[in-house]
C-alpha cells in the first residue's frame, strides 16, 4: 500500500457485524465499528478489537451527520 493509500485507509472506517469483517477491516489498516444488534455479537466484536461496539446503526448515522 503507498503512502497516499494508507492515509486514506487510517481516515476510514468499516462498520460491520461479524468477525470476517472485523478481520477484513484490520488487514485493510481500517478502524471498525461493530453491529452488535445482539449480546452474543456485542460479546465477540468487543474482545476481538473492535474499537466501538453498538447496539444500532443510529449513534454512528447521528455522528456522521455532524461532520
Amino acid at each position: 500500500m503507498g503512502a497516499h493509500s494508507a492515509q486514506r485507509a487510517a481516515a476510514g472506517v468499516l462498520i460491520g457485524s461479524t468477525l470476517a469483517e472485523l478481520t477484513s477491516a484490520r488487514a485493510a489498516g481500517l478502524r471498525f465499528v461493530g453491529l452488535a444488534r445482539n449480546p452474543t455479537a456485542a460479546r465477540d466484536l468487543a474482545p476481538a478489537g473492535s474499537d466501538v461496539t453498538v447496539p444500532s446503526p443510529t449513534p454512528v448515522l447521528e455522528a456522521a451527520r455532524a461532520l
